[in-house]
């Protein structure tokens, strides 16, 4: 009796242990799972939740013009997680009304919109529904850069995942066409030196699907992308100074997240024209096996608990 309640509190503990490993880095998760098909986000705050228990959730500006269609278009992946991925947010024409004008965001006052990370890790799936001009994936709100005397002007913001519709950056003259490309400004945020990028320098076609992991530590920043059969391939490396003096690495700035549309020199602009899911905001570098989507059947982290689980027991047994 006593061998059984020692095996029954080890596996509660070692659960334990496996959900706070699961949870531990996850600072923000939209999921976007909870409208009907075609249906529109409704008006008013906190109307898009964020399942990491960190309180940050989203909105749209105003449902009759700014609100994206809940969709059942999805990734062809499996969530690592094992959980079922059964919507995506439509934004661009249509729906809401016949505009280019669709966007979500945090308000300022939450949690993830004023957090310092000191390592981050930013995830999300698209699928471009057309192809042209500047269109931002995710984003920060903001316009470090020039904000305050003494400081380099730039109308960069903190951070933006977009699609580029020119051939910027070339890799040899000219440069693809209308590349995936990740901004943003580092932790010290003063000089334009310290406005960085990443790029796949390779051209993101309409009608597929695309999950983008960037990882940004003190040193490194690195830019990866699975297709819709993945694996997650590194397409870009980038070394630097990246942390500021508190030691994170994108520029302080207490502005809300966004989807569907990011900023240049503090206004909204480069709104998407595509489906987006599953954006999620870790306060660590995450490894390609912990990305969100699992190119091939992998084991999920609860298996993987519970084989180590029966290790534990059959090690009590002996």
């Amino acid at each position: 009796m006593m061998i059984l309640r020692q095996v029954l509190w080890a596996a509660a503990l070692w659960v334990a242990g496996c959900a706070t490993i699961a949870q531990a880095a996850t600072s923000a998760y939209w999921r976007f799972e909870d409208g009907a098909d075609g249906s529109l986000v409704p008006a008013g705050a906190n109307t898009i939740p964020d399942i990491s228990g960190n309180n940050s959730p989203m909105q749209t500006f105003d449902p009759s013009f700014t609100s994206p269609s809940y969709s059942s278009l999805v990734s062809p992946l499996p969530l690592r997680s094992g959980l079922l991925n059964t919507r995506s947010f439509d934004f661009g024409p249509g729906g809401d009304d016949a505009g280019l004008n669709d966007d979500i965001f945090t308000s300022a006052d939450k949690s993830i919109s004023s957090k310092l990370f000191n390592a981050v890790t930013v995830e999300v799936a698209f699928r471009m529904d057309t192809v042209g001009g500047f269109q931002a994936i995710v984003g920060k709100d903001g316009k470090p850069l020039g904000d305050a005397p003494g400081e380099d002007n730039s109308p960069v913001p903190p951070f933006k995942i977009l699609v580029r519709g020119d051939t910027f950056p070339p890799a040899s003259p000219p440069g693809p066409p209308n590349q995936l490309f990740v901004e943003w400004i580092d932790g010290d945020g003063t000089l334009n030196a310290d406005d960085h990028f990443l790029a796949s320098h390779q051209t993101v076609v309409p009608n597929q699907w695309y999950h983008v992991a960037v990882t940004i530590d003190a040193a490194n920043a690195n830019l990866y992308v699975a297709g819709e059969t993945g694996p997650y391939q590194l397409l870009d490396h980038a070394t630097g100074d990246y942390a500021g003096p508190s030691g994170n690495v994108i520029v302080a700035e207490p502005l809300g997240w966004t989807v569907g549309r990011g900023q240049f020199n503090g206004g909204n602009t480069d709104w998407a024209d595509a489906h987006i899911d599953e954006f999620r905001i870790s306060d660590t570098v995450l490894t390609p096996g912990q990305f969100l989507f699992a190119a091939v059947p992998e084991p999920s982290s609860a298996i993987l608990c519970l084989v180590g689980l029966m290790g534990l027991v059959g090690r009590r047994r002996k």
